[in-house]
């Protein structure tokens, strides 16, 4: 090792753990991630520390616990003087770099999130694909090469799903670009980088040609037992009818089976474009010949229900599927 050594820290957003082929799951299209397991150490029991975005994410860029940290749901920001990871890597000499989500503050209603002393130099911020924020990067992105996404979009193939953006113009292939660009641009000094693709995160909508890889016959049907409705809480029984208990959103009430599936396949097709995109990120590793000096970390803020005990997206739920994620680190030393 010439130096000290680069930081690729890769988070995709609510992937839970059993989503990746070497981590069990034979529905799964991830050779990149299969092979980048068998080369690093998979910690199985991985939890976050809260199963929604924010409060996890302060919690892992700060090492401290949302009640801690004083950011304990989404809409809430991470006050000022804490202090994240990325800060600490600048102050011990690292060019820093973030491509897509942060998501420690509120940014709803087009305001952008406000920012603290976050250490990053190279900030392309992204909270999601959707053009909510004049300031997305990614919109402007899309913008430069003559395209929107909402005009990149397909028909629904359901009132769950739809063919999203082609893989060329998606966010996280842009993600990827934009670490790949970032990499190759610091060849030579230490660095620590931030990949925070939207996806897998609802809604479900991967590219079309990722969605075809994944026959919806196929797919298996969530985790119920007959009987769990009647023992859930008042919040888990809201969020079985309407997901988020937000009328009109996404009715989990009225899915067939045929619609679970297709939102099995989405979320597949979503992470094996991650997958791919992943690959490229640690080509441009070895391309560069910084393979050997960058500790590369692959994990989740939280996971997805994904219909299990008939509930979709996220919330005020503490299972397994919600709470658990992969999580890898890769240092050949």
């Amino acid at each position: 090792m010439a130096k000290q050594p680069n930081v690729l820290w890769i988070c995709t957003d609510q992937q839970r753990y059993d989503t990746i082929g070497a981590l069990g799951n034979p529905h799964a299209s991830t050779p990149i991630l299969d092979a980048f397991i068998g080369e690093g150490t998979s910690f199985s029991n991985a939890f976050c520390q809260s199963p929604v975005c924010s409060p996890s994410r302060a919690s892992f860029l700060t090492g401290r616990y949302p009640r801690t940290t004083g950011c304990r749901q989404n809409g809430q920001s991470i006050p000022k003087d804490e202090v994240l990871v990325s800060k600490l890597f600048r102050d011990a000499g690292c060019r820093c770099g973030l491509a897509g989500k942060l998501h420690l503050a509120s940014c709803s209603d087009g305001k952008v999130e406000e920012r603290t002393d976050d250490g990053y130099d190279d900030f392309f911020w992204s909270h999601h694909p959707q053009p909510d924020w004049p300031e997305n990067a990614y919109t402007q992105w899309l913008a430069e090469k003559g395209k929107t996404w909402d005009g990149l979009l397909e028909e629904e193939r359901s009132p769950y799903v739809r063919g999203g953006p082609p893989a060329e113009f998606h966010q996280t292939t842009w993600c990827a670009d934009k670490t790949i660009e970032f990499i190759r641009a610091n060849e030579g000094r230490p660095w620590f980088f931030s990949f925070n693709c939207f996806d897998p995160h609802h809604p479900f909508d991967p590219p079309a040609e990722y969605l075809e890889r994944f026959p919806v016959e196929e797919m298996p049907l969530p985790s119920v037992h007959p009987a769990e409705a009647q023992r859930q809480t008042t919040f888990q029984k809201l969020d079985r009818e309407w997901a988020h208990d937000n009328p009109g959103e996404f009715h989990t009430g009225a899915m067939t089976d045929d619609d679970r599936r297709q939102v099995y396949a989405a979320y597949m097709a979503m992470i094996s474009l991650i997958d791919d995109q992943v690959g490229r990120i640690l080509e441009a590793l070895r391309e560069t010949g910084q393979d050997r000096d960058t500790l590369v970390v692959f994990m989740s803020d939280h996971g997805e229900m994904l219909g299990d005990h008939g509930i979709y997206f996220k919330g005020p739920h503490f299972y397994d599927c919600q709470m658990r994620v992969p999580l890898v680190i890769r240092w050949p030393g």
